[in-house]
Parts: C-alpha cells; structure tokens; sequence
C-alpha cells in the first residue's frame, strides 16, 4: 500500500541528522506524492472569494469545485455586504496597516471601541486584543504563568494553548477528555505537594473536533475547592450557541466563574484577531506586559478591526437571532441525514457536523472521493484527534440550502462505499 495512505505528519516529527537540508527529504517526497495521488488533506486554495460553494486548487495541482464545508464561518458573514463595506471603510479611513505593536504606538480609537463591544458582551471589564486567535491562546498563557506555577489542561485543549502553557511552565499536567474525576485528582495531587502554588486549569467550551463541552458547573466547583484558577477559550460557540446565543459558557445554569477567557475572531466574526479577558486589572497588565505575541507583534489592522464591529452589530440584532437559528436548523438537517444512514455524528448540535470515518488510509481515500465528486469539507486525522479515530469536519452556514447539505451527505455516505467496494 502506498505511503500517502500508511503515513502520517507525524512519521516525519522528529527527524535526526546534522544536515537539515538533507534530512528534510523524506517528509518532502512524502507531502509531493500524497499531493499528487490526491491524499494530501492541507494546503487547499481558493481561487476566488471563499462561498457556499467554491473552487479550489489542491498542492498537487489538482482543481475542485463543489459545496464548500471547509471554510469557518458558522454566521455566514465574511460574504455579508454589510461587513465587507464596514471593513473596506476601515481601510480607506485609517490605512492598510497598524504599524505597530500596541505598546509602540500601533493602537487605534475603532480597537478601543472594539474592546468596549467585547467587554460589554461577555461581562468581562479588562480586554486586550491580539492579532490573531491564536496568538491570544498562547501570549495569554505565557504573560500569566510563571515556571513555579502549575497548568491543569484538558489534553484535547487547542495548540496555542498548548504552546503557550509548555512555554511557560514544565509544570504542565493533562487531563483526560472532559474527565471531571481526572481533572481533579491532578488538582488534589499538585495541592498535596505545593499547597502555595498557583494552579491555572484550562479548558474550551467547544471542541472542535468533537464538538462537545465540558460540564462547567462541575469545573468550577473543583477549582474553586482546589484554590485554582480558570481560563476558557470560547472560539467555537462564542455568538453562536447556547440559550441567549452568546456561547454554552454564557447559559444560566452554569453560572460563569471562569477568571479568564481567550476567543478569536476567526469562526463567527468574519475577520481574523483574538482577544483575552478578566474581571481584574492587573492580569491584564501582565498579559500586556509580558505576552511576546502581543508586545512584539504588530497590532490588529483596521479593516480587521472594522469587520468584527459591523458584525458584532449583526450578531446582537434581529437579523443575527435569525441567522444563528438557520445555521443550527442547516446542522441539524445535516446531522439526519448522515445519522439516517448510519454515519455517526460526534458531540452536541453546532455549526461543525462531525462525522467519525475510522482508519487514516479509510479517511484519506474517502475525502478524495468527496472531492472529485463535488464536495469540500476537512479530513481530520491524529494527531489533531484520536489515532483510529479520523473524521470529516463539515462547518455550515446559514447560506447553504437544504439540497446542497443533501447532495453533501450522500457524497460522505457513497465515499465511504466506493471505499468499502475498493478494500474488498
């Protein structure tokens, strides 16, 4: 069997060798053969403005048109003509670029309105904005955490935070999944043997690839009982989900005591840009002071800036009630129809329908399928999830129709057949 079917990024993880040019081979011979034969699921371009459907140019050469499921942007507004002028304005007003970081001069009078919008939103009266969401995961971690303190980490926790909790402090320990009893027995462990310490536990109130949250309630309760502190990272559900729309983190019966929260802009804003917030001053000062991805990176630009304000707009008005109900109405006909015939769908009810396929090289040849055959979506595979575990990551909109999200899932459910019919 071919390697772009038995091999995997991280085959090619820890190469050894005194000539880094040389030793980089294999991982190359590997990407441009698995491009060419079709397999290779990253570096997908549009040709033009990303839509409900799109053209597409695989690293291999390849070209694809088709329904697009790939693209985040769960309220549908990068195509809004409303925030595009609103972001074009921006551009035209205030000039293509920031020119630099907030602490040397880069800041803006539309970011500090931003950070007003946010704060007023999630309640949270301390924001600092970073150019990108993952930039605020990592250098909010990094400014807070200190090689003395500890990191309690759910172990599917997104890779900035990740990279940020391991660049602060060897002090790390992972949790399992949403394991409340393994969350607190890492808790009880550390307070035993460094009952000074302090304690950040972090977590996200929607994961991406398996669309579910923790029960936060329970986490609280734990870490209010182990004196330690929290911080959430809200990207995937923030105005989207939840009873008032404003994230699963902002329902009622949860209550919200987490300490810090970190989003992006990237899933539901239309615009790319991340932010961290706190309830108290000087943490946010120490993020500020001490997160290199803020301090040592250019600020947000204003068209970004221009972007997420008009959509805030939308999201708090009529039309963003609307929208977020046809998204979920969109994801949960989708769900049905893979569900119906027997695909199994992960998680909770979201803008991401995640159907589980299994084996890599069963993912990989189904994926291509789906391409040739009218369909883009994203082939999720370890380490990004569980080993054995891949699954098609498929992001609706409130754009998309019910035939198009018909026509998706039989292509999902006829790829799995064409691969089933080729294995036998």
């Amino acid at each position: 069997m071919s390697d772009s079917l038995t091999k995997s990024l991280t085959d090619f993880n820890n190469p050894t060798g005194k000539d880094l040019i040389e030793r980089n081979l294999p991982f190359q011979k590997w990407v441009d053969n698995s491009s060419k034969e079709g397999y290779f699921q990253f570096m997908r371009h549009h040709e033009e403005m990303q839509n409900i459907e799109s053209t597409v140019n695989g690293w291999g050469g390849q070209q694809y048109k088709g329904i697009n499921l790939a693209s985040q942007d769960y309220l549908g507004l990068s195509t809004n003509e409303k925030v595009i002028k609103a972001s074009a304005n921006s551009l035209i007003n205030l000039g293509t670029h920031s020119a630099g970081s907030e602490p040397m001069g880069g800041g803006f009078g539309t970011a500090k309105l931003l950070e007003k919008e946010i704060s007023n939103y999630i309640g949270y009266s301390n924001i600092v904005l970073f150019p990108t969401g993952w930039a605020a995961g990592y250098g909010s971690i990094r400014g807070l955490i200190r090689q003395h303190d500890f990191i309690v980490m759910d172990a599917l926790a997104h890779n900035c935070l990740q990279h940020g909790a391991y660049s602060a402090t060897s002090n790390v320990s992972l949790f399992l999944h949403n394991d409340m009893d393994s969350l607190e027995k890492r808790l009880s462990r550390i307070r035993k043997t460094s009952p000074d310490s302090a304690i950040l536990v972090i977590s996200e109130s929607l994961f991406s690839m398996d669309s579910d949250y923790p029960d936060f309630n329970k986490l609280f309760e734990l870490t209010e009982k182990y004196e330690a502190f929290t911080m959430i990272d809200v990207a995937h559900d923030l105005a989207i989900l939840g009873e008032n729309g404003k994230g699963i983190l902002f329902e009622d019966k949860f209550k919200t005591k987490a300490d810090y929260i970190v989003g992006s802009f990237s899933k539901t804003f239309a615009s790319i840009g991340g932010f961290f917030a706190s309830k108290d001053k000087g943490s946010s000062y120490y993020v500020r002071g001490f997160s290199g991805s803020f301090t040592f990176s250019n600020y947000l630009i204003p068209a970004q800036v221009g972007a997420v304000l008009e959509a805030f707009n939308i999201i708090k008005s009529e039309e963003g009630v609307i929208l977020r109900q046809k998204t979920l109405e969109n994801a949960a006909f989708l769900r049905n129809e893979l569900e119906r015939n027997g695909v199994v769908c992960l998680g909770v009810l979201s803008p991401m329908v995640i159907a589980l396929i299994g084996e890599e090289k069963i993912a990989r040849q189904a994926y291509k399928y789906c391409l040739e055959n009218g369909l883009i979506l994203n082939n999720i595979e370890y380490p990004a999830c569980r080993k054995g575990e891949a699954r098609f990551r498929m992001q609706v909109t409130p754009n998309h129709n019910f035939d198009q999200l018909k026509k998706a899932a039989k292509t999902v459910i006829n790829s799995l057949q064409f691969v089933n019919s080729i294995d036998k």
